[in-house]
Parts: C-alpha cells; structure tokens; sequence
C-alpha cells in the first residue's frame, strides 16, 4: 500500500481543525476549542502510519525530525514574541520565568493548570497560553517510539488484534478520567490534565494500527461514501459554531468529535480528490494552508495578544491579524524548511539569520527579566485569605437586618445637616462589589470603609459571569444600591451581555471601575457609559499611572497602599455622584417651595375678611391672609 494513500483528504480535515481554532482564539467561533482534538487524533496516527512506512524505525532521525518539525520553530516563536512584546509599554508580564520553564521543557500544560490560566477566558493573559497543547504534543512524541515499537511489537509476533484492544483501552481509560475530572472538578482540570486528554491521541495510534494491519472501515458505494464523509464534516462545523466551553454538552462533544474525527480519516484516505470534487486549485490552496499549520498555530495566540494594546478599528484589526498570522507562518516555515531549492538558499538562509537573532535578543530579554514568582505566591496566599473572609462577610450581609435594599434617596431625606452628614451616609450604604482578583485584594479596606457592604470578588472573573450573580442577589432581595464592578482584566463581555447586566441593575448608581492593562476594554466601558445616565466610569487607569508603589510586578494586582487608594478612589466617585444628586435635590425642593409660594393667593381685609376667614380658609388653607379690623384702602 503506498504511502501517499494514507494523505489523501486528510489535509481538507487538518485544514478544517485550523480554521476552527484560529476562528476561536478570535471570539469568533465558540466550539472551535473542539477542533484541538482532531489535532490530536491526527498528529498521533500520522507518527504511527510515518514510522511504519519506514524501512527501519530510527530513534535518532525520529528525534531530530521531532527536533526540527517540533522543538525549532516553537523556540523561534517563543524567544521572538518575548522580544517584539518587551516594547509593548503597558504588558505586565509576570510569569515569564516560570511560563517559558514549562514551555521548554514541555509540562506547560501543568503549569497552567497550578496557576488557574483559563484558556476559555476572552481575553489573552500571555501570549502563550494555547501552547498546553504543545506540551502534551511533547510528552506524546518523547514516548511515541516507545509505544509504537512495543504494540508492533505485539502486533508482528503475537497477534495484530491486540495493539489496537491495548491503544484502545488506553484511550478508554482516559475517556473516564476525562468524564470523572470533567464532572468533579473546575472545567480546565479536565482540560489541561494529559491524562485526561490522551484519549485522542491513544484513539488516533488504535486508528494507525487499523490501517497498517486492516483497512479502513468503510462502506464501498462511493456515492454514499461521499454523503457520508460530508455529513461528518458537517457534524463538526456544526459542532464547532454550536458548543460553547459552558455548555452542557462540553463533556459529550469533547469526546464526540474525537470519534467524528475517526470516522472523517477513515472516509478521508478512502477516495481521491476527484471524486470528492475538489479541484486543483482548491486542493492546491488546502496543501498550502495545511503545510504552514504548525506555524500557523503557534504564532496566532501572540499576535493576537500584542493586538490586544492596539487600539484600531475591528474589522481593520481582524484583517491585520489574519494576513500577520498567515505571512510570519510562511516565513518561519520558509527559514526552517530544509528541502528548499537550492536558489532560495541564499534567502533563506538570511531569513533564518533574522529569526535567530530575534531568538537572541528574546533569550536575553528572558535572562535579565526579574523572577517574581516568590511575590506572586504570596499575593496568591493573600488572595486565598481574602476569599474566605468574603464568605464569612456575605453570610453577616444575608442574616443583617438592614441589609434590605435601602433607597438611598430615602437616607438623604433624613439628613438634618445636610451635605455634612453625606460622608456617613455614603459609608453606610449597601453597596454591592462585584469584581476579579484585584478586588479581592482590597476587600478588607473596601469592607472598613463600607461596611455595610457585600463584596464578591474571584480570581480570573470574567464579564461574562457578572450578570448570573446580579440576578441571584435579586432574586435573594440582597441586591444593594449602588453596585460597584471591577471586571474587565479576564475578559470583557459583548453589548447584549451588558445590556442584560444594566437590565438586571436596574435604575440603581453603577460604579464600573476600568482596567490597567487593556485600553481597549476601557474604551469600549467608557462609550457604553455614555448610554447610560445611571452607569459612572472610575478611571483607575488614569488615577494610577505613575503609582508604581500600588502594584505588584504585574501592574494590575494592589499592594498594601494600592489598596488604600484603590478604596478611597471608589468612595470619592461614589461621595461625588452622591453629593451631586443631593444638591440637585436640594435645589429642585427649594424651586417647588419657590413655585408653591409664588402661585399663593395674598387676602389683605379688614373686619369684613375676618367674619368669612373660616368658609374661606377651608378652600385656601395654603394661602396668606394679612387682616386688620381697622384696615382701610
């Protein structure tokens, strides 16, 4: 059997994974998270159906291959982006030391997985963080020569059943863990864990032993072959535009699109192009994409992530990321590729020469920056305190009897010394805090100084959670006045979603407090503000430029004074609104006396006057009367 018939349509099935992901890491396409298993299903059968093909299996050329194809471009991309983004004034990169360790040497997804990265938050905290999959790639291809000479092994002298029942079952195996971790656990332990992810790759080595020692298990009318294959490709596509990450069906899919994928290799390699109507040019087009696909994956997550502090029109911004992704694929591919003619040594060799000394000065950039990980698992213990203080708050907040969602306007009603008495009323408001892990931080000084307050602060929060714990505090008639948010760092969330959120706010004062890493989102916070009479900006960014004493090496989570600042800034933009509206009251009661005296009827008489004053008081009992029995004109 040739080699080249285990290839055919397998690039229109690599090329749909890559549109599906590239579209995801874009916000575009909410289960192109899916397609990651269809990478590995196809990475692991194609290193099995590669090494069987070969004369004699070498672990010397399939470890440099790996080193070449693998390793090699990931460092060019890796040291690059940390040179290109060191120039990017307002990245506050933190876990460098520590994040590039684990992409090195391969356990990334570990990583991960102990600092609580959400790889389905929308926006990007490294511009690494979809490299996970490369580092259970890694852990695959370490062990790969390993696996595949032992089940040949098995296969060639026992029994050729046997390496697909062994694979098989492996995969199984991690199908439970997956299902079981996916169900007790957080959502990204199921995720990240390579135990758990491993069902793809095992199910992707059974599918290789099939073909070497059987064939692919398909139907022989090629009309209904072809129907077939195309209602798998569009179970996927629907699959993928369908299931976002918090969807309930995110278990079943992960595990669904897998089997899919199976059955896609199986049709795929079954049939020529022709017969699948594919023309040249278009097949031409799918070899070109599917052979930069590596690339293409590992430069779209930091070019995405610098766009994220540019600040440009969206569909501008789409284009340039799209043909930047596309043309810097192209050319590390280029510079890397080794079967080059002989014409283009010249160029690419000077290509090579440029990425490797952007490599350099990445590696030197890596070198000098400053370890901050001993800082931040402190912050991160802090952190945890704080969290368990909140609840401890939260449950003196629900059994409070003034809890009650008070009128604020109803505490100024009963001021007696007027603006003086604000500041005590502002500090003994229900305001509600809903925030990420920078609120987390403050919530003993926010708790200080409103204390009647009722914070719910967690690391990584995104936008998109705020309005599910705004509807269950009204629905608990614990929802206080005026709402303070902090959101925004993890991840903004759309129009529809804050017009949902304001839905649920009601007519009550909103404090938003903007971000200080993502000038984008602020601007986007800022003219949805405008729309909104109700809903007041707390520019932290700008208040806290120059302050480096209020952060740590992240520039986004509050030190001790930080704190402190962060706290007075939100009570003066609260104290202010409500000093505001206080004098606009004030004002508007003084005109409504002004206008009730000025229409008053003035009865100036005499003797005559005071005989009628009963009958005519009990008609204008508001109204003067000036009498004087001895009153003449």
């Amino acid at each position: 059997m040739k080699k080249d018939k285990y290839y055919k349509n397998i690039g229109l099935i690599r090329f749909l994974a890559i549109l599906a992901v590239l579209l995801y890491h874009l916000n575009i396409l909410k289960g192109g998270y899916l397609a990651v298993c269809m990478f590995f299903l196809l990475s692991s059968y194609l290193s099995c159906i590669s090494a069987f093909k070969q004369k004699k299996f070498s672990l010397k050329e399939y470890y440099k291959k790996t080193f070449l194809k693998i390793y090699l471009p990931l460092i060019i991309v890796v040291f690059s982006s940390i040179f290109v983004v060191s120039f990017i004034k307002d990245v506050a990169w933190v876990n460098i030391k520590p994040e590039i360790k684990s992409i090195l040497f391969g356990y990334n997804n570990f990583w991960q997985l102990s600092t609580n990265l959400d790889y389905f938050a929308k926006n990007i905290n490294s511009p690494f963080t979809h490299l996970w999959y490369i580092a259970i790639l890694i852990q695959f291809d370490l062990l790969f020569p390993f696996i595949y000479q032992g089940l040949k092994k098995i296969g060639d002298k026992v029994n050729k059943l046997l390496p697909i029942i062994i694979s098989s079952l492996i995969g199984i195996i991690s199908v439970v863990i997956f299902v079981k971790t996916g169900t007790d656990k957080d959502i990204m332990f199921s995720y990240y864990n390579t135990f758990a992810r491993m069902f793809s790759l095992w199910f992707g080595v059974a599918l290789g032993f099939i073909h070497i020692y059987y064939k692919p298990l398909v139907l022989k009318d090629n009309k209904l072959k072809k129907i077939i294959f195309y209602i798998y490709l569009l179970i996927s596509i629907i699959l993928f535009i369908t299931v976002d990450a918090s969807s309930k069906l995110y278990i079943f899919s992960m595990i669904f699109i897998t089997f899919i994928s199976m059955r896609l290799i199986d049709y795929g390699i079954s049939f020529s192009n022709k017969e699948l109507y594919i023309t040249n040019k278009i097949n031409n087009g799918i070899k070109s994409i599917t052979s930069v696909g590596y690339e293409i994956y590992l430069v779209q997550y930091p070019i995405i992530f610098i766009f994220q502090y540019i600040n440009m029109n969206k569909i501008l911004e789409f284009i340039l990321i799209i043909l930047l992704i596309v043309i810097i694929s192209y050319i590390i591919n280029f510079a890397l590729n080794l079967k080059n003619k002989k014409n283009s040594e010249v160029t690419r060799l000077a290509v090579f020469i440029l990425l490797s000394v952007l490599s350099i000065l990445g590696i030197y950039k890596y070198i000098i920056t400053e370890d901050y990980t001993k800082e931040m698992k402190e912050l991160e213990e802090q952190l945890a305190e704080n969290a368990e203080k909140i609840l401890a708050k939260q449950e003196e907040y629900a059994s409070r009897e003034n809890a009650k969602n008070t009128d604020w306007e109803e505490q100024l009603k009963e001021l007696e010394n007027g603006e003086k008495n604000i500041e005590n009323v502002v500090k003994k408001l229900n305001v509600v805090g809903v925030g990420d892990s920078v609120m987390l931080g403050a919530v003993d000084n926010l708790y200080k100084t409103f204390t009647n307050g009722y914070f719910d602060a967690k690391i990584s929060r995104t936008a998109w959670s705020l309005n599910g714990i705004l509807e269950d505090l009204k629905n608990k008639k614990m929802l206080g006045n005026p709402i303070v948010i902090n959101l925004g760092s993890n991840g903004d969330c759309s129009t529809s979603c804050k017009d949902k959120i304001m839905e649920t706010i009601g007519d009550r004062e909103v404090f938003w407090i903007n971000t200080t890493n993502l000038t984008n989102v602020n601007e986007i916070l800022s003219a949805y503000a405008e729309k909104h009479s109700n809903m007041h900006m707390i520019d932290w960014y700008t208040l806290s430029r120059g302050h480096e004493e209020y952060f740590y090496a992240d520039k986004i989570h509050l030190t001790g004074s930080g704190r402190v600042a962060y706290t007075k800034v939100i009570y003066d933009e609260i104290y202010k609104v409500y000093l505001e509206k206080y004098k606009k009251e004030k004002e508007d009661i003084i005109k409504e006396h002004e206008e009730k005296e000025s229409n008053k009827i003035t009865f100036v008489g005499n003797e005559i006057l005071f005989n009628a004053f009963n009958d005519i008081h009990e008609k204008f009992s508001e109204d003067k009367f000036f009498i004087d029995k001895d009153y003449t004109f």
